[in-house]
């Protein structure tokens, strides 16, 4: 199961789930022991089921959804870690050491957390200009210097130059930005009162009671509570590192756990940003490219709008000029039915109908002849030499939906 589950990018406890909602036999704690030991184990029987939609299994992974440039940063990455476990266990319990010349990015904020007296909470809130947003309690100042001096450190050594801009800390490669922030966990409790609270407060109570004997509205206080809050924050002393962008799926937290720190993750937070980062470069230049697509495909789309338009105007007047020839051989064909007697004159209606007729023909044949037609091709660039309406690609897809 966890050779498997390795080569899918998954936990083995993930693919265990995946193989009983599938109801794939899996071999039994201990099962591959007692082969190497020479034994042969019961091997569970692999069951046809009736439910077909059980026959099809998928499987995604941690990098399932990742550009194949950022999925194999994050393999190579992995393997590296994989290799510091070893090591990581060694020095698990090996004492806090503080450091004395922090890291120049971060040498604000360590001497912040060092000088600066906390709040009345016990909190210390790293966030003026210059600083690197950190908010956490006093015992936990000398940490977050260690944990910043190695991340800038860490980051430096991957050509990665941490900059503090007060409320978080960011790095930038090119245009890409990533910002994090390191911040202590904090819960909510039931606020537990001091004895001398409590004998206070019993106190105020008695004198209410008194006041009630007595009449005496002006020393009660109408539903009141305790003057103590009912939930305080406690400040628990874990530490919490977190990216603060979209990555698809990635790692973007560490956080103090039963036996890790946050000081002992920091290349791994290190190879964190750089896989987000990747992935924000990666994403970005996917966005301009559907981008520029989109632009070229207006642009083509206005290029076909622009030559429909001309076309209209082109057909518009070739129809009329072929209506106009059909009107003109249609009076041709007419005068050509006359007796020869009708002639045109002005001494008759018949004759004076005739000179109109021929002045209608005169009229046709001058708008529809080649000096009319050198001059309707000249103008509003209906037939220009170079055309800049053409597109080498033809003609763009309809618009089938908002954006495409």
């Amino acid at each position: 199961m966890t050779a498997l589950a390795g080569e899918f990018d998954i936990s083995d406890r993930g693919l265990a789930k995946l193989c009983a909602r599938h109801h794939i036999p899996v071999p039994p704690r201990g099962y591959w022991a007692k082969v190497a030991a020479g034994e042969k184990p019961t091997v569970p029987p692999f069951l046809e089921l009736k439910d077909r939609t059980l026959d099809q299994v998928t499987i995604r992974g941690g990098t399932s959804n990742l550009p194949e440039s950022v999925a194999e940063f994050a393999r190579k990455r992995k393997a590296e870690r994989e290799n510091r476990v070893a090591t990581i266990r060694q020095v698990a319990d090996t004492p806090l050491v503080p450091v004395e010349c922090p890291h120049k990015t971060v040498a604000k904020t360590a001497k912040f957390l060092r000088t600066r007296k906390p709040n009345k909470e016990g909190v210390l809130r790293a966030t003026e200009p210059g600083h690197c947003g950190v908010i956490i309690s006093a015992p936990s100042a000398e940490r977050s210097i260690v944990i910043l001096d190695a991340l800038a450190r860490g980051l430096e050594e991957v050509g990665l130059i941490l900059t503090a801009e007060g409320d978080k800390m960011s790095v930038q490669r090119n245009s890409d930005r990533v910002k994090f922030t390191l911040l202590e966990r904090t819960k909510r409790m039931k606020y537990v009162p001091t004895p001398e609270e409590v004998a206070r407060e019993e106190r105020r109570k008695e004198k209410e009671a008194r006041s009630w004997r007595r009449n005496d509205w002006d020393g009660i206080s109408f539903g009141s509570r305790p003057p103590w809050p009912e939930y305080v924050t406690e400040w628990t002393a874990q530490l919490v590192f977190s990216i603060d962008a979209w990555a698809d799926g990635l790692r973007k937290t560490w956080g103090d756990g039963k036996t890790q720190r946050v000081e002992r993750m920091v290349p791994d937070i290190v190879a964190g940003i750089e896989l987000v980062l990747e992935t924000v470069r990666v994403r970005r230049e996917e966005s301009e490219e559907r981008e520029r697509r989109w632009q070229e495909l207006q642009r083509r789309r206005k290029l076909a709008h622009a030559r429909k338009e001309r076309e209209e105007k082109r057909l518009v007047h070739l129809d009329r000029i072929v209506k106009l020839r059909r009107e003109a051989r249609e009076i041709r064909d007419w005068l050509a039915s006359l007796p020869d007697d009708a002639k045109p004159s002005e001494d008759n209606d018949l004759g004076r109908m005739l000179i109109w007729v021929g002045q209608r023909l005169g009229e046709i044949d001058r708008q529809t002849g080649i000096e009319a037609a050198r001059s309707f091709a000249g103008t509003g660039d209906l037939f220009p030499e170079i055309d800049e309406l053409q597109d080498p690609l033809g003609d763009p897809p309809e618009r089938n939906g908002w954006y495409y």
